[in-house]
């Protein structure tokens, strides 16, 4: 499934809610080490999904905090290429 937005905005509105929701909610540890509940993070994606912006503000997603970072590390995951593309690759070695 798409995870992108249709908008012309170099940032994919899951990744720009995400991060808000993140930077305004998000004082907890292991925010991004720790998954969310894997329902609750289908559920948010499905909304993405759909073309719209989920109210993150839902009880849902407050009390699973973590579930709005794990749908930010399935988006990167599920990239057709990586952030670091393959050309940069022999950079790191």
């Amino acid at each position: 499934a798409e995870l992108t937005s249709t908008t012309c905005s170099s940032v994919p509105q899951v990744l720009k809610s995400c991060t808000e929701f993140i930077e305004k909610h998000g004082i907890v540890d292991g925010i991004y080490r720790l998954s969310g509940i894997a329902s609750n993070i289908q559920k948010l994606r499905h909304e993405f999904d759909s073309e719209q912006i989920p109210d993150l503000t839902k009880d849902i997603y407050i009390q699973d905090i973590h579930c709005v970072g794990s749908l930010c590390k399935l988006y990167f995951r599920e990239l057709p290429n990586p952030l670091l593309t393959y050309q940069l690759y022999e950079k790191f070695s």
